[in-house]
Formats: C-alpha cells, structure tokens, sequence
C-alpha cells in the first residue's frame, strides 16, 4: 500500500469536530436543592439507552464519513501481482551476466532458468544478449556461455545504448532484464554511475541469481630480485590452511617441466589475504612461463586458484652503450643497469660489435661520424632497439642523430614536473611525481610518439603513482598534452626497430632524475622494451599494446590465434586481445615474447552487493516522472490498483446511512447536528 499524496492526511484533524460536538450533547440533568419534597408530584424517568445509541450510531458514521473522504484525496495505490511486467506488445532483451564469476555452476543454472523462464512468460519478440568485456546478441539461448573476462556495470548503460539501435521495431519498446550474481566489485559505490540516461537502461529489470559462496584466489604475483612475491586471498567464512606451490606453467612452453617447483603452507583467515614468498626459479636459456598454485582448494572457481607469470631468459640479447664522452652520467647509466639485472653493457666503439645486440644505450653523442651513423641504422633496421639519452653534446650539435629533427637549448626560468601522456606504454607503470627538470632540450614531436612531457610545476598535474604493469596496459589510455607542454620522452620508428629519446641529461644541474627512484626504473624499462624481450602480463579481455609494427598471437599449443595486426602509423603500436587464461607467443618482427594472461583477480570475490543497495538501484532505474504520470504507467503496466474511488464509494454509503439514522426514530431532541450532516 502507497499514497501518492500522503499530505492530505492532515485532515484527519477534522475528526475532532464531530466528537467534541456530540461530547457537547451530552449534559447531565440540572440539581436544585429544595426544603421539602411534600409539594413535588411524583414521575417516571425517561428511557435514554435508545438516545445513547443512536448517539453513538451517528459518532462512529460520521467520523467514518469524514476518515475515508481524506483517505481518498490521499490517493492510496495497492501493490498487486501483474500477469506481466510490460505489454504484450513489448520486446524483452534478456542480458546474461557473461563473466568469469558466473562460471560457477549453481548460479549459472539458476541464471539459466530465470532466462528461460522470461521468455515463456513474454508475449512480444525475446533477444538474449551475454555481457562481459564486450555485449553480444543472440536469439538462441542455448549459444550463451559464462567466459573469463569481468563485467563492470558501470559500461553496461552505454553498451545497451548502442545495442538498442540495432533491435528492430516494437509497439510499446524493448525493456531490458539483467540477470547477474552482481558482485560487489563489479559495482561502483557511487549509485549515479549506475543509473545512466540510456533509455533501454531506465525501466530495466534487475535478477539477481545465485547465492555467495566460498572461494579462494591468487590475486597477484610479482618477480621482485631474488624473489617471488605471491597474495592469496580467502573469500570465506572460515579460516583455511592451504599449501602454496611454485611450479611450471601447465600450458607454458615445452622443455621446462623438469624444472623442480617449491612449496609453502599457510593459513588464511576468513576474508583475508596472506603473502607468500618463494625463492627466484634458476635462470633458463630461454624465457620460462611459471604458475603460483593452491593446491586442492576445493572452491567454487578452480580458474583463480592458479596465477601464470613469465621469466625472461639468460641468453637474451646484449645491451650495449655508445658513450663517446664518458664522465659521471655513464657511472649512474652502468648502476642502473646491474640494478635491473643487467650484466655488465658491453662498450661499443670503432671495433666489432657483438653478433647478437639487442639494446644500444646511445649517451651524450653529439655529432657522430658517418660510419657509426650506419652501423646504428643497420642495427634498427634489424629490429634491434636504441635508448638515446641527451647531454650538453647532443645540445651544441643541435641534431637528434638518425632521426635529423633540430633541437634547441630549452632553460626553464623554474623547475617543471613530469606529465605522463600514455598510460598503456610499459613505462606508464614508473611514478615521476617527484622528478624536477630544470633544463632540456625541445623537438617537434607528434601526440603519438610523446609519452613523457614537461609542464610547470605549478600546474595541476595527475598522479602517476606506480600501478601494476597489467592494469597500465588495460587502461589504454592517451593523454592529449596539456597547453604548454614540452616533450621529455619521445619514441620514433626507426627502420624495423624503436628509438626512445630522453631530452634531458643525466646531470643534477639539469634534473633530479638521477636521485629519484625512477630513473633506475626508467632504464631497465627502456632498455627491455627496445628489446622487445620482457614478458608480458595481462588480463582476460584487456588490450595488450605491444611496440611494434606489426604483431602475432600463438598459443602454447602453436596455434595462431590472430592474423597479422599491423599498427596504422609507424609509431603506433599493435593491440592484442587474448580470449582466455594461458601462457601466449606475442611474435614481432624479429622477436618472440611471452604473454602471461590471467583472469581478473576482481573476478575472484563473489560477495554481491546487499538487498538494500540492489533494492535503490531498481528504484533508480524507474523513470522519474510525476505521480499522475507515474501512475499512469504502473496500471498500463498493472502492477498498482488506485482505491480513491472504492473510498468514496463507501463514504457514498456511510452519508446515505447517517441520514437515515438522524431521520429514523431513533431522532434525538434537541438535533445535535448542522444540516451538512442530514
């Protein structure tokens, strides 16, 4: 039961007048006090019970009258069961929560069956769509399959959107059903970015199915030195003793798994997380795809009980460094590369370089002979990488070497700060909010090819905090430079290969750079992103860019799974997908790398959202309107009775039997009423 205008419940006051007035009939009989009752004549009482009621007769129809007249004007609607949701005319799109957490068995039958239930029930035409990364179309129920990428709800308004052009023509529309465990992570907190203006979305149907269960995840892995550093997570009411093991990726290259595995018990509280930490597996000859595993988890999603990561191999490529000038920037280049494990560089010069050169570190040249300009191209255009680090040299020639743009001396009046404009570029994953450049140099360079830029320090600047390389890639994301931007880090295609460019030195009088953590970051990133040899890490149904011109996916099994994706500027880079967790080939022109795909670790947490935040997203769902209009649509929809005119039917007959009381016989002396009430 609901009131429309619950305000007109003020009225009820008015109950006091009829009362107060018939208190007033009552008086009681005068006294007078006399000497003697010698002269006083005898007489009968009157018979009053008959007034009395009547009395009380009036009081109880009157305020009746008076209740259910303010009663209607209240407008009461009565909730009643529909025979259905919509029209008969109405179109039903039922949307199936296609996620990786839907993979459990008990809520993808009971999903199953609230759909086919929908469609038995629908008069109209019935399309089926399953939701995950991507929002696909079908009529045939039985093609619908719980996959291994995550829904995030607040997509899902716009996917609908556009899926709402494409359904053909109906009388009264389409109405959307969703059906889905809606998982709490999957829900933004924020109710607004749930509602959307998209109108398939308004007046959408939410179905929640299944029932939260027990489960347990390794939610990240992270290679750090000599160690391995693992979270396992346990979503479940009871503590539970597992065992953590280290061992070789069932799906991961062939010749590794003979190597031996390592293993750690633990106990994880309810609803808690534990790290765990294993000893670096021995280097191999070549790059080696590894899995952190809990052993006989007995959950509800066996998928995330395993977590794949990848090794880069030892007999990689050599890193060498062209350093003509020498001095204190090359002492901070060489200790930055033992930092991220680098064997000692190799020190090109006049002589023979090494047959197998991956990266070249090019410090400070100036202006380099015609020979070793040849040589540096040859090796770019084998798909070989170059990292060029500018200098006081590089500034008094004025020429960025094989590239041939002009440079200029570029000092700030003030220091300025560091904007990252990729955020799906490997190096993305650094944070430069405490780097201060007072100095380098300026080149034309286009948006695509800047992915560091300069701006003043004044100027508000978003953080670049350091996020897993997985979530950077995943984002996918170009910054346009702001208004008075400067390129810092620039990246051009060479030939086959990749030339990084940083315009700044390697100078304390130039920048901080050498002092703050990310430089040591910024050149094992640099160096193994020319390469082209570090593993990849992604996630089920995200971008994966990879810097290259051009770019293949195999599995472990050698089976192509995409065509030749090629870039559509030399300067842009491939995007991969890859459709399901497993160990990948990711192969470039030149080169092979490992891709390491695991499922979202948000999948992982099947807590849904509680039946009071569930109950105010349907509500907010609901077109706003006004109430005459609101009403309107509930009994075309029939699922509220308007009662207003029952009410003043029964206060009809509540005036019609007051009257006949007031004139029957039962007529009181004097009349107690006004004539409004006869």
């Amino acid at each position: 039961m609901t009131f429309l205008a619950g305000a007109f419940f003020a009225g009820l006051a008015a109950l006091a007048v009829p009362f107060l007035l018939h208190r007033m009939n009552q008086r009681l009989p005068a006294e007078t006090a006399v000497a003697s009752l010698m002269f006083l004549r005898e007489v009968d009482e009157p018979a009053r019970h008959r007034r009395a009621l009547a009395h009380k007769a009036l009081l109880a129809l009157r305020l009746a009258l008076l209740a259910l007249v303010v009663c209607a004007f209240a407008q009461p609607m009565w909730s009643v069961a529909a025979g259905g949701e919509e029209s008969s005319a109405a179109g039903r799109l039922i949307v199936v929560d296609g996620s990786f957490s839907m993979q459990r068995r008990s809520v993808w039958t009971d999903a199953m069956a609230t759909a086919r239930r929908l469609r038995d029930e629908a008069s109209g035409p019935v399309r089926f769509a399953l939701a995950a990364d991507t929002l696909t179309v079908t009529d045939n129920l039985a093609e619908l399959r719980a996959g291994w990428a995550r829904l995030d709800f607040t997509t899902l308004p716009a996917a609908l959107d556009a899926v709402a052009a494409a359904l053909p023509e109906v009388a009264d529309g389409w109405q959307a059903h969703v059906l889905s465990d809606f998982q709490a992570s999957a829900v933004p907190e924020r109710l607004n970015a749930l509602v959307g203006r998209e109108d398939l979305w308004r007046g959408a149907r939410l179905h929640p199915v299944g029932e939260a269960v027990e489960n347990v995840a390794v939610e990240s892995v992270e290679v750090a030195g000599d160690r391995v550093h693992a979270v396992v997570a346990n979503f479940a009411q009871r503590r539970r003793p597992l065992r953590v093991t280290l061992k070789p990726a069932a799906d991961g290259v062939e010749g590794i798994a003979t190597m031996e595995s390592a293993s750690v018990s633990v106990t994880v509280p309810a609803g808690a997380r534990r790290q765990v930490e294993f000893s670096r597996p021995a280097p191999a000859l070549q790059p080696t795809a590894w899995q952190v595993v809990v052993d006989d988890a007995d959950d509800a999603l066996p998928e995330d009980d395993a977590r794949r990561f990848a090794l880069p191999g030892t007999q990689g490529a050599a890193v060498g460094v062209l350093a003509p000038h020498g001095g204190p920037a090359l002492r901070f280049l060489v200790t930055a590369l033992a930092a991220n494990a680098h064997n000692r560089p190799i020190t090109l010069g006049d002589g023979a370089w090494p047959e197998r050169l991956g990266a070249v570190v090019v410090l400070d040249p100036g202006a380099l002979t015609a020979a070793m300009q040849r040589r540096l191209r040859r090796h770019l255009d084998r798909s070989g990488g170059l990292f060029l680090i500018a200098g006081p040299e590089t500034e008094r020639h004025g020429i960025l070497p094989l590239v041939g743009t002009r440079l200029d001396a570029n000092p700030f009046s003030s220091a300025r700060r560091v904007l990252l404009n990729d955020a799906s570029h490997p190096l993305a994953a650094i944070s430069w909010d405490e780097v201060m450049v007072t100095r380098s140099l300026m080149s034309p360079a286009a948006a695509a090819e800047t992915i560091l830029s300069l701006v003043p320090s004044a100027q508000a600047v978003p953080s670049t905090q350091a996020v897993p390389s997985a979530q950077a890639v995943a984002s996918a994301q170009a910054v346009r430079p702001a208004a008075g931007a400067q390129p810092l880090l620039i990246e051009k295609r060479v030939g086959a290969g990749r030339l990084l460019a940083l315009l700044t030195a390697l100078d304390r009088n130039w920048s901080d750079l050498v002092l703050r953590p990310a430089f040591v970051a910024l050149v094992g990133g640099a160096v193994d992103y020319v390469t082209g040899e570090k593993p990849l890490l992604a996630v089920v149904g995200a971008p994966v860019a990879v810097g290259a011109s051009a770019a293949q996916l195999f599995d472990h099994r050698g089976k192509r799974l995409s065509g030749l994706s090629q870039g559509a500027t030399a300067a842009a880079k491939v995007v991969l997908r890859a459709p399901r967790p497993g160990v990948y080939t990711v192969r470039t022109p030149g080169a092979e790398t490992l891709l390491a795909v695991n499922v979202d670790a948000r999948e992982s947490d099947p807590q849904p959202v509680s039946d009071r935040f569930l109950g105010r997203w349907q509500d907010a769902l609901r077109p706003r309107t006004s109430p005459v209009a609101r009403l309107d649509v509930e009994m075309k929809e029939g699922t509220a009775l308007p009662l207003a005119g029952w009410l003043l039917s029964l206060a009809l007959l509540c005036l019609l039997a007051e009257s006949a009381v007031a004139n029957s016989g039962w007529r009181m002396r004097p009349a107690a009423w006004p004539m409004v009430f006869r």
